[in-house]
């Protein structure tokens, strides 16, 4: 049970960290507060670590914090693409980066 809760805040942090993005359109409104949502993040990551720490050890907490905090962050763009039916780019159109 602790690790599901983990994994659980750290996707609450790879959330966070998405929704302050440029580039989402999940949420428009949460551009107002990214910076906010960013210094979120980083509580919400240690927090993970320390609840699975406490019940797997410190390597083991590490792990399973970051695999819920990665796995959610390829997950978004996905789910974000989805939800909005982004169209392709036309002929020429500049890419971001």
């Amino acid at each position: 049970m602790v690790n599901w809760i983990c994994i659980c805040v750290a996707g609450l942090a790879a959330l966070g960290l998405y929704l302050a993005s440029p580039h989402q359109t999940l949420w428009r409104a949460a551009l107002a507060r990214a910076t906010l949502l960013r210094w979120l993040a980083l509580p919400l990551l240690a927090g993970a670590v320390a609840s699975a720490a406490s019940a797997y050890g410190a390597w083991c907490g590490v792990c399973i914090a970051l695999a819920g905090f990665m796995m959610t962050l390829v997950a978004l763009p996905y789910l974000d693409a989805g939800l909005h039916g982004r169209k392709p780019a036309k002929a020429g159109a500049r890419h971001v980066g």
